[in-house]
C-alpha cells in the first residue's frame, strides 16, 4: 500500500523547528529560472508554470528554491527560518521514497554577505536540532556525503535529510530538511508497531511535550476502540501532567490542580460558565 503524506507531521515538524527558533514564513512555491537554477542540476528537467503571457516560472524542488527567490529580490533578512511546501523532481525511478511530488519542511540559516568558511559551527547546530527532532520517532546518524552530511535512519540506513552551506552571488546560507513526508512515514512503515497505529513522537518526561504525547497516544487508542487501552492512557496523561508539576512548579502538586478541577465544575454546575 503507498504511504500518503502524513501532515501531522509536518505540523509537528513546524511546531519543533519554531521551538529552536526558525521563523516560519512563507515562500514562493513558483520562482524565477535564475533562483531554481541555483540548486538544480542542469541534467533534470523543470516543472514549468506559465502564468500569464509575460512570466513563466518554476515549480520548486524544495523551500530552499522559494528562500533564495526572497533572497534575490531582497527581502529576506538574515536569520534562521522554516518553511513547509510542495516539491517537484524529476524522478527516474518512483516508490514510497522517491516521488515526483512530495512534501516538506525546509530549514535555511541566511548568513547574508558573510564568509561561508564561518558556517560550519551553525551548519552543525542546524544538523544536531534536525536530528533531535527525528530521533523523537526512530534512531538515527549523522553521515559525511560529498556536499555536506546526512540524517539517516540508523536500522534501514535510509536518507531522512540533506545538510549543508552554499553561496551565490556573495550571499551565504545553511540549508536543511526538517522533515520530508511521506518519508518519514515510510521509513517508520518498515519497523514494527507497539500498541499504536499512529507514528507518535517521544519526548522527555517533565516536559510539556510529553503531555501531549500522551494525549496523542489516547487519541489512537480511542481511533482502535480499545477501551481498556483508553483508560491507561488517560492515567499516563494524568502521570505526565504531575511530572510536568513537579519540575515546572516545585511549590505546587496535582492536588492543587484537582482542587482548581473542583473549583472550576462547581462553576459550570451553577451556570455560571458554559
Amino acid at each position: 500500500m503507498e504511504t500518503k503524506i502524513d501532515y501531522s507531521k509536518v505540523s509537528e515538524a513546524i511546531d519543533f523547528y519554531k521551538g529552536k527558533g526558525f521563523k516560519h514564513i512563507e515562500v514562493p512555491w513558483i520562482v524565477s529560472y535564475e533562483a531554481d537554477s541555483i540548486t538544480t542540476p542542469k541534467d533534470v528537467r523543470r516543472f514549468r508554470c506559465s502564468l500569464d503571457e509575460k512570466y513563466t516560472g518554476n515549480h520548486i524542488a524544495s523551500g530552499e528554491q522559494g528562500f533564495l527567490e526572497l533572497i534575490l529580490e531582497g527581502r529576506l533578512k538574515e536569520g534562521k527560518y522554516c518553511c513547509a511546501t510542495p516539491c517537484y523532481r524529476d524522478e527516474k525511478n518512483i516508490d514510497d521514497l522517491h516521488k515526483t511530488s512530495f512534501f516538506k519542511v525546509e530549514l535555511i540559516d541566511y548568513l547574508g554577505k558573510q564568509s561561508g568558511f564561518a558556517s560550519q559551527d551553525k551548519e552543525d547546530k542546524m544538523i544536531e536540532i534536525a536530528n533531535e527532532f527525528f530521533s523523537k520517532y526512530l534512531k538515527t546518524d549523522a553521515i559525511k556525503t560529498s556536499s555536506g552530511k546526512d540524517i539517516i535512519s540508523k536500522t534501514q540506513g535510509i536518507e531522512l535529510g540533506s545538510y549543508g552551506h552554499n553561496s551565490y552571488k556573495g550571499f551565504h546560507w545553511i540549508y536543511g530538511t526538517g522533515v520530508a513526508e511521506p518519508r518519514l512515514s515510510s521509513v517508520l512503515s518498515l519497523a514494527p508497531k507497539g500498541y499504536h497505529e499512529k507514528d507518535i513522537p517521544l519526548s522527555e518526561f517533565e516536559s510539556a511535550d510529553k503531555i501531549y504525547e500522551e494525549v496523542l497516544e489516547f487519541r489512537d487508542s480511542l481511533n482502535q476502540g480499545v477501551k481498556i487501552m483508553s483508560l491507561l492512557e488517560l492515567s499516563d496523561i494524568m502521570g505526565a501532567i504531575e511530572g510536568y508539576i513537579e519540575k515546572n512548579f516545585p511549590e505546587l502538586s496535582l492536588d492543587d490542580l484537582l482542587k482548581m478541577k473542583e473549583a472550576t465544575r462547581k462553576t459550570f454546575k451553577s451556570g455560571m460558565r458554559k
